[in-house]
């Protein structure tokens, strides 16, 4: 539902800390549902990708798409000393006019 509703093709999963833990992907679902055909018995750590791609709330946007362009990724999840801040897509980049 988050997927869908924010519209990124991603979310993320944090932990009670608010530290990221991993992230789920429309991709992921898609082939989760593949292989298990349902997922009502499954939790977010079966199908999550842990370890994402990651940037630094303070870095500069231009570093962002580098990273991007570097792991061929449309997203990236920004956090701030471990903490989830939020995601960027490519598309903010476009829609600020860096590329």
């Amino acid at each position: 539902m988050e997927i869908s509703a924010k519209r990124l093709g991603v979310t993320a999963v944090i932990n009670a800390k608010e530290e990221l833990y991993g992230v789920i992907t429309d991709g992921d679902l898609r082939r989760m549902l593949e292989k298990e055909g349902s997922f009502e018995s499954l939790k977010a750590k079966d199908i999550m990708t842990i370890g994402p791609k990651t940037i630094e709330s303070d870095e500069l946007a231009v570093e962002a798409l580098d990273l991007m362009r570097k792991h061929d990724i449309t997203q990236l999840v920004v956090t701030k000393n471990l903490k989830y801040m939020g995601i960027i897509h490519l598309h903010d980049l476009i829609r600020e006019g860096l590329i």
